[in-house]
């Protein structure tokens, strides 16, 4: 039998929970953490309303790391990056996990990065980022496309996606187009006020940040005004235009030399429907991989944006932070 753990079952936690129910590919066990009574209500009425693989032996909803019981194969850290690095020592401390899939934003600076890569670095887990477009099938088919393309641009636009808290989503996904892992980062497009994000204890940010690496780049613009923009995704190649438009579920690539369009259609896939699916490629396939970010990758992608946006809210302030205030 296969023992799976869950830390987090809040909004996010949740749902890689009902994803987890899906799982089909052995005999498994389910153990959730989560210290809030109401998230555990919450999370039990999610797992609830969806249909259970008949392999799913038993669930079992816990307060604390300390009451888990047993070895575990398959792990998702879905804790807001304000404690998880204190999550991961707890759990590592006591429990031995083989295969282990963290949230992002990971951690709240570069030298919580360099703790956690520095402890695991001592251990035998392997450890994911959980950055899901690369699981898209779409985007799968454009990194197959744009292997030789020596250019690269990536563009994003929309108002109020969250810019600081999801930025690390199209870094990740330029990233796997592109090759690179590492960037510049350019905070000087970012505008100066500082708004609280709908988590409370976070902040937000408008404007656009944008990074460079060779000749690959990224924009990323978030604006602050009230009119709804659909987030529009724009790829530059020297042979391709791209643009995707994840609301409509359609892709169009157009072929620079000789003007024509292909249009491929696709749909987004929520996390309910992909956690089951990276724990069957990590557990049942010979290679023990697959296609989320590796922890290290992730982690040089990770530090430019942790130290760009924390020097730019200590600019923007009276107060002086030394954690970046995004989850």
């Amino acid at each position: 039998m296969l023992n799976f753990l869950l830390i987090g079952a809040g909004q996010l936690g949740s749902r890689h929970l009902q994803a987890l129910a899906l799982s089909d590919f052995d005999d498994i066990y389910i153990q959730v953490v989560e210290p809030s009574p109401e998230a555990r209500r919450v999370a039990r009425e999610r797992w609830e309303q969806v249909a259970k693989s008949e392999k799913i032996h038993a669930i079992e909803f816990l307060e604390s790391i300390s009451s888990i019981n047993r070895s575990i194969d398959f792990c998702i850290v879905a804790t807001n990056a304000n404690c998880r690095l204190q999550v991961l020592r707890d759990l590592l401390a006591s429990v031995s996990v083989r295969q282990l899939v963290l949230e992002k934003v990971l951690f709240q600076s570069v030298d919580q990065v360099k703790a956690a890569s520095r402890l695991l670095s001592s251990l035998d887990t392997q450890v994911w980022v959980n950055c899901p477009r690369r699981m898209f099938p779409i985007y799968l088919e454009l990194k197959e496309r744009l292997a030789h393309e020596q250019t690269l641009n990536l563009q994003v636009n929309g108002n109020n996606w969250g810019l600081a808290c999801n930025a690390i989503h199209f870094i990740d996904l330029w990233a796997m187009l592109g090759g690179q892992h590492s960037y510049t980062l350019e905070t000087s497009g970012l505008d100066a006020a500082v708004v609280e994000s709908k988590r409370p204890g976070y902040k937000e940010v408008s404007g656009t940040l944008s990074g460079v690496a060779d000749n690959r780049r990224f924009s990323l613009t978030s604006g602050a005004g009230i009119e709804m923009v659909p987030l529009s995704i724009s790829i530059e190649t020297e042979q391709f235009s791209i643009d995707v438009n994840e609301s409509k579920g359609l892709c169009t690539i157009q072929t620079k030399e000789t003007g024509q369009q292909e249009v491929l259609a696709f749909s987004v896939l929520f996390q309910s429907q992909l956690s089951h699916e990276a724990a069957r490629q990590l557990l049942a396939s010979a290679d023990g991989q697959c296609e989320l970010t590796s922890f290290n990758e992730s982690a040089s992608l990770h530090e430019p944006l942790l130290q760009g946006l924390l020097e730019f809210f200590n600019r923007q302030g009276d107060d002086i932070h030394t954690l970046c205030p995004i989850t």
